[in-house]
């Protein structure tokens, strides 16, 4: 049974999809990964923007993120987030 990756990496109808997949797969890892300390809002070219409730979290956050990054991308099985951006919410 072939892998639904394929179809959509080599069928040209499916290219624009690409991006949102992509997307989508690394907020996922990223909210397993979070569980509850902070929360996934989005992924674009390989930055990851998070928030957080207060200054203190985001500087807790800011020590981890480098391990963050590194939990994400051995996840996804490649590099894909290479930044995180924290906003206080």
């Amino acid at each position: 049974m072939k892998k639904i990756d394929h179809d959509f990496k080599h069928n040209p109808r499916y290219l624009k999809l690409q991006k949102p997949l992509e997307a989508a797969e690394i907020c996922d890892s990223a909210r397993t990964l979070a569980r509850g300390r902070f929360d996934v809002v989005s992924y674009r070219q390989g930055l990851l923007t998070v928030a957080v409730r207060n200054s203190g979290e985001a500087a807790n956050l800011q020590l981890e993120s480098q391990k963050i990054i590194d939990n994400i991308n051995k996840k996804c099985g490649r590099i894909a987030v290479r930044n995180i951006r924290i906003k206080i919410t």
